[in-house]
């Protein structure tokens, strides 16, 4: 019986921190990095019974920096700990999830990510523009042009790193 109310409790405690309820979320530091052709955005909807989306999860895939940020910036596809290296064990995987955001890239049939004027076109459905969106926004300018960018992140179980926020 034990177990199941720790394996329920823990549950719960997991559902709460990611619904974003009176719960805190545990400390998270910053992750600097560096988009680039290596790194992989993969972006997945909840869907109901009905075939309706729900939350919007993505998740950035990187390779760890051999060297912590301190000393260099992050290649091309890396990301990097300020202070230190990656530790054996640590994902190399973020994700963030979000009921207010919805999103397409628009692809050409060679596979080159259409930009315009503005930037990528990032088509953000769902929600008024607002910061959550431009969080969005820098995470997939980020990764998709190579750029340098901060996330604050967690880690979750040595499963995934939580993104928290976005920028330095």
């Amino acid at each position: 019986m034990r177990k199941k109310l720790s394996g329920a409790a823990a549950l719960a405690g997991g559902l709460c921190v990611v619904s974003g309820s009176a719960f805190a979320a545990p400390p998270s530091y910053p992750l600097l990095c560096r988009g680039g052709a290596s790194m992989q955005i993969v972006v997945n909807h909840d869907v109901d019974r009905n075939g309706i989306p729900g939350a919007t999860h993505m998740n950035i895939y990187f390779t760890t920096a051999a060297q912590p940020g301190s000393v260099a910036e992050p290649g091309p596809g890396e990301c990097v700990w300020l202070d230190r290296t990656f530790r054996p064990g640590e994902p190399s995987v973020m994700w963030i999830m979000s009921p207010n955001i919805e999103f397409a890239l628009q692809v050409t049939g060679d596979g080159r990510v259409v930009v315009d004027g503005s930037g990528l076109r990032l088509n953000v459905e769902g929600t008024q523009w607002s910061a959550e969106a431009n969080a969005w926004q820098y995470l997939v300018s980020g990764v998709m042009l190579g750029e340098l960018f901060t996330a604050h992140v967690y880690n979750e179980s040595g499963r995934v790193m939580v993104i928290t926020r976005v920028r330095p």
